[in-house]
């Protein structure tokens, strides 16, 4: 009997074992629990993959993420970024018009002229504003499909060798550690 008068289960612990996911064998392909209906969006297919492959498919998915992110920042820096930075300087500069209706103080402008340095650092964060955009809404579609093909090929490749699940990963540092050593 349990402190709230109901019986106690017959498992004297709170949580049971679950095996890992990917030391088991996957799934068959015609279990309807693992299907995916053809009209899913791309969010029920990003969640479909992570919880058929777990860890790995998050890892691919943030790798990818990174990549995407880092090809963004290099394209608008390469290609745009004086004019991005002019772009923050004019928004800024409308934003502080409408903020401050005082009338100008006198050597204002000499003051503005010293922090003219700050311009580069405003384009580095429109720049970085404007990448983090790109990522999210432009390279989304092309990110989760890319992680939907390189997922499956990934863990495959890793069931072949015997890295994949628990002692996968205790075998594959193994495996790299003789590899090292051989040629020391």
């Amino acid at each position: 009997m349990s402190l709230t008068g109901s019986p106690r289960s017959s498992s004297p612990r709170l949580f049971h074992h679950v095996p890992a996911r990917l030391t088991s064998t996957p799934p068959p392909p015609n279990d309807p629990a693992s299907q995916l209906p053809p009209d899913a969006t791309l969010s029920q297919r990003l969640k479909h993959l992570i919880k058929s492959y777990g860890w790995y498919a998050l890892g691919v998915y943030f790798v990818l993420s990174t990549l995407d992110f880092t090809v963004a920042f290099a394209g608008i820096s390469l290609l745009g970024a004086e004019q991005v930075a002019s772009a923050a300087a004019y928004v800024k500069e409308i934003a502080i018009g409408f903020i401050h209706t005082k009338p100008p103080e006198p050597g204002r402008d000499e003051m503005d002229s010293i922090s003219a340095g700050d311009v580069s650092r405003e384009g580095l964060y429109a720049t970085l504003v404007l990448a983090y955009t790109i990522h999210k809404t432009l390279f989304l579609p092309v990110r989760v499909g890319l992680t939907a093909v390189f997922t499956p090929r990934l863990v495959g490749w890793l069931r072949t060798r015997g890295w994949a699940g628990g002692e996968g990963t205790r075998k594959a540092a193994r495996d790299i550690r003789d590899r090292i050593q051989r040629k020391d």
